[in-house]
């Protein structure tokens, strides 16, 4: 399986990541009224781990909580004023794969993620630098996400 993903799109996920590190970015990829738009979306995890390091032990460094402007999209997504393609994030000075943690967000404590049909992209920025991103998607026959490889677009 190919997923095409806009150079335009890429490229903005990309420097969002770069303006984040050494922290994790966090941000979705949605498609309005056929074109593709990245909306980029605080990482909150600092916050929630300063307010309480028990409940939320790690920091941005190695994990995200999106802010409170993710909600607007997300229901226009479930409205269905817009597709939500992808949900991203960075890993810092760590490679670009899909982490336990990664799985326990998009499942919310569930046992299937909250947007089955939403991908999910994973930057690695190593020293400020991009240098690998990786797509993967819900497969419900293996009831896991799978890799899914990035065309040129």
């Amino acid at each position: 399986m190919t997923y095409v993903l806009s150079r335009a799109a890429l490229e903005d996920m990309h420097a969002h990541a770069r303006s984040t590190y050494p922290e994790e970015c966090c941000g979705m990829l949605v498609e309005r009224e056929g074109r593709p738009e990245v909306v980029r979306v605080t990482n909150v995890q600092n916050a929630l781990h300063a307010e309480d390091p028990d409940v939320f032990p790690r920091t941005a460094a190695t994990a995200y909580t999106m802010g409170p402007e993710a909600a607007p999209v997300l229901i226009a997504a479930d409205r269905g004023e817009l597709v939500l393609r992808a949900f991203y994030h960075s890993h810092p000075d760590h490679d670009a794969y899909f982490s336990a943690e990664d799985r326990a967000q998009a499942f919310g404590g569930g046992d299937e993620p909250y947007y089955p049909d939403a991908r999910q992209v994973v930057i690695s920025v190593r020293a400020g630098v991009v240098r690998a991103t990786r797509m993967f998607a819900w497969d419900a026959a293996v009831r896991d996400f799978v890799e899914v490889q990035l065309g040129p677009g």
